[in-house]
């Protein structure tokens, strides 16, 4: 039996047992080596490194994230050390982000992981230094207000506002690229005040900011925070700040001064994303305060009492405001609302917890407004005196802040003494608003090439101011705004006197 098996083992082939295989990749196990560290930390800044390695198998090299490339990706199997060159994008977000390098070696996969320094003034604006001057105004809307002059009783004739980028003209903006593209100039500019980390003692920090008209407010601001930002800014004012921690340490301290003709204002929203983009279009918009505009008698409109703009909540997407923006609207000081939307959108409750609120139900803008909704009309103006009185600062909406917000609009500048022709120019500030506030048909078929065309020739504004001038007879633009509060709304004598001695300058 010995015998047999031996023969047997010797008459079978010698190489299946003897001979060495020539070929590893069909037998051996990968094996990867990464000469160097496996975790690999980098600035925040765009860079590159060379990771180095040797596979006993054809590799690939993939990165998880779009922010990291490989060069080669792959490669055939050598004993040699291989290097690729990991090349990374610049960090825009705050916190450190993180990612791996995958080498994958006949199924051996060999991660090498990426740690990238966040940027801790990610955000930040344009730098704010004591001392600095500042624009107020977005310089779109600048340029539109200082350079056009419209004469009274000449809103049938013609408009000036398609001369000016900043909104839908049916060629620069359109259909295809309205949600990223458009120029956000209803938003006014946004500065930073910003700090070192030394600075800190780990506590959290407050800002305190006040002009000098005799305005003031203050903003928490989270621990570790190396800036703040600050926008909504009245125009041709002077301001101090002071950022302190919750120890009394001050961490920065400055004055400034603005420029500009128009005090808007902007609350934060929800950011809406599609397809990995950020969508234009959150928050409160097409916003702006009645102050700053001169009378026919000299005078001037007080800044921070009476504010006009787009909604800030409704009933059928998320609230446009998110919890940043509601605490933007407090900072302002505003104290009220006014809702005057209908019954499909109004809303029987304040934006932000704690406002007055007023929701008459309105269903039209324009002289309807005026005349069918007379009532509605009387409300809303009593509201407004009586939040005056109270110090209340006033916000008031429709859903767009366009066609009812406007013909409100064109009732109280008028009453104060703005010549109707001024009027017309902040009633066509609405242009630079975003689609669906300042394009009156956001329906591709009814409206197949986006234009404004609520201009002051066009709808609410050619249907209220004629009618205004009417009853003024001979008077003025203001006469025939108060003859309409006392013989058509019903309002007294009174609260007309109250309102533009609480308004006036």
């Amino acid at each position: 039996m010995v015998n047999k098996l031996c023969l047997l083992f010797c008459v079978l082939p010698a190489f299946a047992f003897c001979t060495p295989n020539t070929n590893p990749d069909d037998t051996d196990d990968p094996v990867v080596t990464v000469h160097g560290e496996k975790v690999i930390n980098v600035g925040l800044e765009a860079g590159s490194f060379e990771l180095s390695f040797t596979s006993n198998r054809d590799w690939t090299v993939e990165p998880d994230d779009a922010w990291v490339k490989v060069n080669p990706s792959s490669g055939t199997a050598s004993p040699d050390a291989v290097n690729v060159t990991v090349s990374y994008e610049r960090n825009s977000r705050t916190r450190t982000r993180e990612t791996y390098v995958i080498i994958d070696a006949g199924g051996l996969r060999v991660p090498v992981e990426l740690l990238q320094e966040g940027d801790p003034y990610a955000g930040a604006a344009t730098e704010l230094k004591s001392g600095d001057v500042v624009k107020a105004t977005n310089p779109l809307v600048e340029k539109f207000l200082t350079e056009v002059n419209y004469e009274d009783k000449t809103c049938k004739e013609y408009t000036k506002i398609f001369d000016y980028y900043g909104g839908f003209d049916g060629k620069t903006l359109t259909w295809d690229n309205w949600e990223t593209e458009w120029p956000d100039g209803d938003i006014p500019p946004a500065y930073s005040i910003k700090w070192k980390k030394e600075d800190l003692d780990g506590s959290a920090l407050t800002l305190h900011l006040e002009d000098e008209l005799s305005w003031s407010g203050d903003m928490e601001i989270a621990a570790g925070s190396l800036y703040v930002n600050i926008t909504n800014l009245v125009p041709n004012d002077k301001y101090t700040y002071k950022v302190t921690s919750a120890s009394g340490k001050v961490i920065a301290q400055g004055n400034f001064s603005t420029t500009g003709c128009l005090h808007q204002v902007y609350f934060h929203g929800n950011v809406q994303m599609k397809g990995g983009v950020e969508l234009k279009g959150s928050g409160g918009r097409n916003a702006r305060d009645l102050g700053g505009w001169e009378t026919l008698d000299g005078k001037k409109v007080k800044y921070r009492k009476i504010y006009r703009g787009g909604r800030l909540n409704e009933k059928w997407t998320p609230y446009p405001l998110d919890a940043q923006g509601e605490k933007e609207v407090l900072f302002e000081g505003i104290g009220a609302e006014i809702d005057l939307r209908g019954n499909s959108d109004v809303i029987f409750e304040p934006a932000v917890a704690g406002l007055a609120h007023c929701a008459p139900v309105i269903e039209e803008g324009g002289k309807t407004m005026l005349t069918t909704y007379k009532e509605q009309t009387k409300e809303c103006f009593e509201f407004i005196v009586k939040c005056l009185r109270e110090n209340k600062p006033v916000y008031f909406h429709c859903s767009l802040g366009r066609d009812r917000t406007g013909t409100l609009d064109i009732l109280l500048l008028g009453l104060l003494g703005v010549r109707e022709g001024v009027i017309a120019k902040e009633y066509e500030v609405t242009y630079f608003a975003p689609v669906g506030y300042s394009v009156s048909s956001s329906d591709k078929k009814s409206n197949p090439i986006p234009t404004f065309k609520n201009t002051r020739c066009a709808w609410v504004y050619s249907d209220v101011t004629p009618y205004f001038w009417e009853l003024a007879g001979a008077g003025t633009f203001a006469s025939g705004v108060e003859n309409y509060l006392l013989t058509v709304a019903g309002v007294s004598q009174k609260d007309i006197d109250d309102f533009r001695s609480m308004m006036l300058e």
